[in-house]
C-alpha cells in the first residue's frame, strides 16, 4: 500500500508540475485545465500521500503483533548516498510544499473566476453567463455582487455551490433557475461598494423609438424625458425614484408571492421612528400584519432585480435593432414577423435559430418575389441579428427568458414601480401611494419623428399610435407582454 501510495503521489505530482506551467502559460484561459490542475488532480496526490501514511501505520501493527520482522533504519550522514537521499527528501519537500502553496492560492481564486461560475456548469449557467456578457456589469467578476468580501460569506457561497453542484450532477436543478435569491448578500456590501448613495444624479435624460407593427397609421413613435433620479439638491429630501433609498426614511413591505411581483403591505419609517403603513384592499395582511419573516427591507435589489442577468423583451430588443440599423426597418412587417418568431417554443437555441432563419428567408421571398434578388442582403442581415439577439436572450433548454424573469426597472412589461405606485395603496390617515408618473419622470418630447410635441416644463403623456383613453385606468402590463 506504501509503495502504491508513492508511486500515485510521485507520478500526479509530476503531472501537476507539468500541468502547473501549462496553466501558468496560458494566463487561465482554459476551463477544463483549471479544473483539473486545482480541483482533480490534488486530490489523487493527497490520496496517494494518505496511502503512505496508512501503509506505515498498517506496518507498525504487523511489527507490534510480530508478524513482520523489525528492521532497523540507520541515516548515517557520512554516506554519499544517505546524504544524497536526504537531499532529495529535503528538496522535493520543499517544491512540494511550495507547490502546495500555490496550488491553493490558484484554486480559490480558480473558484472566484467568471469562468469558474458562469461555464463550469455550461447548461445550467448559460442564460446567466450569456446575459452578463452583454450587460453594464460585464467587466465585474460575478464574486464581486453574489460574494463580496470577507472570509464568512465566501464559505457560505461554497457551502451553497457544493449544494448546487450535487443538483446538476442528479439532474435535479430548477428550469428555470428560481429568482430571487433569498440569501443573497445586502446590497450595501455588495452594489454600494461602486455605486454611492450619497452622491446623486439629479436628472438623467432617456430617450426611446419605438416602431409600429404592421398596419398603423403612424410607423414610428420617439419620446424623450428626464428621469428625476435624485434630489435636487443637498437640503432637497425625498425627492426622485432614489428617495426609496433609506436616506430619510426606510421602506418595508411584504410580497404575496415568491418572485415578489405582487406586493400589498408597504411600511415607512423615519428618522424619527414614526412609522406609516399602506395597504391594498385586498391585501392578506389588511387586519393582521405580516410575520416577521415575511418582512423585507427595500434596498437596490428589489428595483435593480436585473442589473446583470438581464433578459430583454422582444419588443425591446427589435426597437433598439431597428433604431441601430441592424435591422432594416424597410421590410414590411419586420417586427411584427420577428417578435412573433421570437415568443414561440423551441426545444432548443440551434432549433429556434433554424426556424427563425427559415421562415422569415421564406416570407420575404413570397413577399417580395421576382424583386427579392435586390432586397436578399437587407433581407438575410436582418435575419442574423434576430438570430444573434435570441441567442442573447431566450434559452429553450433553460427555459428562460423575459417573462420568467421581470425586470422591476420600469413598468412597461411587468408591473415594476406600479406593483406599489397603483394609486391602490392607502394608509390610515389617508395617505395614498401615488400613481402620478411625473414623480419619476417629465416627458420633454414625444410623437412622430418629423412631428414632435415639445415642452421643456413637461407634457401629459399621450399613448402611441392609438389612443381611446383606457390606458390611463390600467396598467401598461395589463396589455404589453413584451411581444
Amino acid at each position: 500500500m506504501t509503495y502504491f501510495g508513492v508511486v500515485l503521489a510521485a507520478v500526479v505530482f509530476v503531472a501537476e508540475v507539468f500541468l502547473f506551467i501549462l496553466d501558468f502559460s496560458d494566463h487561465g484561459e482554459n476551463l477544463y485545465l483549471g479544473i483539473i490542475t486545482y480541483t482533480i488532480l490534488p486530490v489523487f496526490l493527497i490520496a496517494g500521500l494518505l496511502l503512505i501514511a496508512i501503509g506505515a501505520l498498517i506496518r507498525r501493527r504487523r511489527l507490534i503483533k510480530g508478524i513482520d520482522k523489525p528492521f532497523s533504519f540507520v541515516l548515517d550522514l557520512s554516506r554519499p548516498q544517505h546524504r544524497n537521499g536526504l537531499l532529495v527528501f529535503i528538496v522535493g519537500t520543499t517544491i512540494l510544499l511550495v507547490m502546495t502553496g500555490i496550488g491553493v492560492y490558484k484554486a480559490y481564486h480558480y473558484t472566484e473566476s467568471v469562468q469558474f461560475c458562469g461555464t463550469m456548469c455550461h447548461q445550467v449557467m448559460e442564460p446567466e453567463h450569456t446575459a452578463y456578457l452583454n450587460s453594464p456589469h460585464a467587466r465585474v467578476k460575478c464574486v464581486e455582487c453574489h460574494i463580496g468580501a470577507g472570509a464568512g460569506w465566501y464559505v457560505k457561497a461554497k457551502v451553497s455551490g457544493s449544494r448546487q453542484v450535487f443538483k446538476v450532477l442528479s439532474n435535479a436543478y430548477a428550469r428555470p433557475v428560481a429568482t430571487p435569491v433569498h440569501d443573497l448578500r445586502p446590497s450595501k456590501d455588495t452594489c454600494e461598494q461602486c455605486h454611492w448613495p450619497e452622491k446623486f444624479y439629479s436628472q438623467v435624460e432617456l430617450n426611446k423609438m419605438y416602431y409600429a407593427t404592421q398596419g398603423q397609421e403612424i410607423p414610428e413613435w420617439s419620446i424623450r424625458m428626464m428621469m428625476h433620479v435624485g434630489r435636487q439638491g443637498e437640503k432637497a429630501s425625498g425627492q426622485g425614484i432614489h428617495a426609496h433609498m433609506y436616506l430619510d426614511q426606510d421602506f418595508y413591505y411584504a410580497a404575496d408571492d415568491e418572485q415578489r411581483q405582487k406586493i400589498s403591505w408597504v411600511k415607512t419609517v423615519d428618522k424619527s421612528g414614526k412609522e406609516k403603513v399602506f395597504v391594498t384592499p385586498d391585501s392578506p395582511y389588511a387586519r393582521t400584519p405580516p410575520a416577521p419573516e415575511k418582512i423585507r427591507k427595500m434596498d437596490c435589489i428589489d428595483c435593480h432585480n436585473r442589473p446583470t442577468h438581464i433578459f430583454h423583451a422582444p419588443y425591446e430588443l427589435l426597437n433598439n435593432a431597428m433604431s441601430r440599423g441592424d435591422i432594416d426597418e424597410t421590410l414590411p412587417g419586420i417586427k411584427e414577423k420577428a417578435m412573433k418568431l421570437m415568443s414561440g417554443k423551441y426545444a432548443s437555441s440551434d432549433e429556434a435559430g433554424q426556424k427563425i432563419q427559415e421562415t422569415l428567408t421564406a416570407q420575404y421571398q413570397k413577399t417580395f418575389g421576382a424583386d427579392y434578388p435586390s432586397r436578399e442582403k437587407d433581407v438575410q442581415k436582418s435575419v442574423t441579428e434576430v438570430v444573434k439577439l435570441f441567442r442573447q436572450n431566450f434559452f429553450p433548454v433553460m427555459k428562460t427568458r423575459w417573462d420568467t424573469h421581470p425586470n422591476n426597472i420600469g413598468h412597461l412589461v411587468s408591473q415594476g414601480c406600479f406593483r406599489c405606485h397603483d394609486g391602490q395603496h392607502a394608509a390610515a390617515g389617508g395617505d395614498v401611494i401615488s400613481r402620478d408618473c411625473k414623480i419619476c419622470h417629465t416627458i420633454i418630447e414625444q410623437g412622430p419623428p418629423d412631428n414632435l410635441q415639445k415642452n421643456a416644463d413637461g407634457l401629459d403623456f399621450q399613448h402611441p399610435f392609438e389612443d381611446d383613453g383606457s390606458w390611463q385606468e390600467m396598467n401598461c402590463a395589463d396589455c404589453h407582454t413584451g411581444n
